[in-house]
């Protein structure tokens, strides 16, 4: 069996490579004020779900199934994540739904790679093909449909193989985005690692 990597991963490589180092390679984990803040606003969130007329801009009669934080691996590909949220509607289809808690209504790179990995991970475990994808804006109470490609789902596969690389070479990546540093977590040990 390969090394699990996490869909979640693959937001972080987007966001900045030295994430995953420090992550990965280093080990080094912290927690935003506003990851903890999500949480508590995910578990509200659940209970709004009952009261609306849709559900992430579905009509709620054409939605079988809302599972929440359900947990996935392939450990061929060697991935693993836990979405949010899986739409089950009436044909059948599974949809992902990632929350996002952020003043950036934005499908960013990363996280439309995140949504690609939870495709790949449904398609595994349901024998479906995911086509869609949702990104939820709670704060903002905006959905964005995500289609979802076989070209996203490939890139998913070679993404892994990047950061996998870059776990293997234990080098510090260069800083790629400096407007992103202000607001990353790792600030103050990165900034102690530019020479």
């Amino acid at each position: 069996m390969q090394y699990l990597l996490n869909a979640n991963d693959l937001y972080q490589y987007y966001y900045c490579p030295r994430k995953i180092y420090y992550i990965k390679t280093l080990g080094l984990h912290t927690t935003k004020k506003k990851m903890a803040h999500g949480k508590k606003e995910q578990d509200k969130e659940k209970k709004r779900l009952l009261e609306r007329k849709d559900v992430f801009g579905i009509v709620r009669q054409n939605v079988r199934a809302i599972l929440h934080d359900v947990y996935l691996e392939d450990e061929k590909i060697g991935l693993c994540g836990v979405v949010d949220v899986i739409l089950v509607v009436n044909n059948g289809e599974r949809i992902p739904v990632e929350i996002k808690y952020t003043d950036l209504v934005e499908v960013t790179y990363g996280r439309r790679r995140q949504l690609a990995a939870y495709a790949l991970l449904i398609d595994a475990q349901f024998s479906t093909n995911t086509k869609r994808g949702i990104i939820y804006f709670p704060e903002q109470n905006k959905e964005v449909v995500v289609n979802i490609t076989k070209e996203d789902k490939d890139g998913v596969l070679a993404d892994l193989e990047k950061i996998r690389k870059l776990i293997k070479e234990e080098r510090l990546p260069r800083q790629v985005c400096f407007k992103r540093c202000s607001y990353c977590e790792y600030l103050k040990i990165c900034r102690s690692e530019v020479r």
